[in-house]
């Protein structure tokens, strides 16, 4: 009797080699890390073997290919120009400028091609025993938090194929940690750099508020110079536990070459908040999960996004808002503007699990086309088991109205300033909703350059 054999689907990152089991144990060692965190960095490396690439039968991936990249291109060893310094002034322009230097922060870092080459931390800060460091440092230093929460809740490796290869290699990272009570205003501000022919960064953020604690966080991804390709995957855990207040701030301004996945995901616990706002305008390919949990009864999130697209870039935005604790509360506003060839894909789901009673929610997807040969889908959708909540959710694809441009035409601005100030005033639904002023500025000035004259 024939047996039928079973063929392994390929693994197009696995046959490139971009890296093995024994780079994971090598990294391990060179980082003289301990024996839970070698431990987990192996379980995620299986996870990650046994995981089949994502491919457009899974529902997630169905309009987002894979097929063109090319992993052989992508290299772990690639150097950055930036020398370690402690001197922002030291620090490339384009680095500068996402530090936002002329500002005063509570503290800052930079990553360059996965090594640290700045970090400051206000000694005010540090005295009220808040920690803010790459996040080996944190591992050698601050082990019992660390472990708690690295790859726990928010962002396990078994979480998909692209968490599994973050939980395995990531490299520095930045870790935040604010300790019961304390009320951060200035905000912590941490750039990535790509640079490079063929530059991988494997970034890892964790962020752990404790009780009635706040701050805001900002974290700008930059390229230097052409690279080629370049990929980026990269893992966002954020924990605001009870009475927590959260701003996590994402400007996204990777080079037109970079292949760019994340998954971004907070957990909120009783009567915490956690804000997302966001501005992704670069990456030749995009796919990133903006997750929002809510286990916790009177927990809050809201989410302010933009993205602005040109030439072939393709962006696929993910976002969930589960609704388990009683009397949760959702918002999410996303707008986007499009021109050239490009494509959005925008998938948003608002879950409400049967124990999410009185929960409130609602999101929006509002895109603008300025070209015929733009795409744009938008697909939200509701998930609801249970009787006593009020949940709905919206999306327009729409062309930009040549009326608002011909009547600023009529008052002698010429038709680029017009249709630049519709696409503004477009925009200004979202930033209108942001709090905080210099957050607002830095995302609109990161659209208004990307839109040109």
């Amino acid at each position: 009797m024939a047996v039928a054999l079973t063929t392994k689907p390929k693994d197009a990152i696995l046959d490139a080699g971009l890296a093995t089991r024994d780079d994971v144990a090598t990294l391990s060692q060179r980082l003289n890390e301990p024996a839970w965190l070698q431990a987990l960095r192996q379980t995620a490396w299986s996870i990650f073997e046994e995981t089949p690439m994502p491919t457009s039968s899974d529902e997630d991936w169905r309009r987002t290919s894979l097929r063109k990249i090319k992993w052989n291109k992508f290299a772990f060893n690639s150097t950055s120009s930036i020398a370690p310094t402690q001197t922002l002034a030291d620090l490339p322009a384009e680095v500068q400028s996402a530090l936002e230097a002329e500002y005063p922060a509570s503290g800052r870092l930079v990553i360059a091609n996965n090594r640290v080459v700045y970090h400051e931390l206000s000694p005010e800060i540090a005295e009220q025993g808040v920690l803010f460091t790459d996040l080996s440092t944190a591992v050698a230093q601050h082990p019992e938090i660390v472990q708690q929460y690295l790859g726990s809740e928010a962002v396990p490796p078994s979480n998909d194929k692209f968490s599994a290869l973050n939980s395995a290699l990531w490299q520095a990272g930045a870790f935040l940690y604010l300790p019961k009570g304390v009320e951060i205003e200035e905000p912590f501000q941490v750039a990535y750099v790509l640079e490079g022919e063929g530059s991988i960064s494997m970034p890892r953020t964790l962020i752990v508020a404790e009780q009635s604690a706040s701050a805001n966080f900002i974290e700008e991804e930059v390229s230097l110079g052409e690279h080629g390709q370049a990929l980026n995957v990269g893992v966002v855990e954020v924990y605001a536990n009870e009475d927590a207040r959260l701003r996590f701030v994402d400007v996204q301004r990777w080079g037109l070459d970079v292949y760019n996945f994340n998954i971004k995901r907070s957990v909120g616990r009783d009567d915490s908040t956690v804000t997302w706002e966001t501005g992704q305008l670069g990456g030749r390919l995009s796919k990133t999960y903006f997750d929002s949990l809510l286990p916790g009864d009177g927990a809050s999130m809201e989410f302010n996004g933009v993205y602005f697209l040109e030439g072939n870039q393709h962006l696929d935005t993910d976002c969930l808002i589960r609704h388990t604790g009683l009397a949760t509360n959702g918002d999410l506003l996303l707008h986007g503007a499009l021109k050239d060839k490009s494509r959005s894909i925008f998938t948003g789901l608002i879950k409400i699990d049967e124990s999410g009673q009185q929960t409130n929610s609602y999101l929006k997807n509002e895109n603008l086309m300025l070209d015929d040969t733009a795409r744009a889908d938008s697909i939200p959708s509701l998930e609801i088991d249970a009787n006593d909540v009020r949940a709905s959710h919206g999306a327009t694809i729409t062309k930009i109205v040549e009326e608002y441009v011909f009547y600023l035409m009529s008052r002698g601005i010429p038709r680029n300033t017009a249709v630049r100030m519709v696409v503004e005033g477009f925009f200004y639904k979202v930033f209108d909703r942001m709090y905080n002023e210099r957050v607002r500025e830095k995302l609109f000035n990161a659209v208004s350059a990307k839109i040109g004259d």
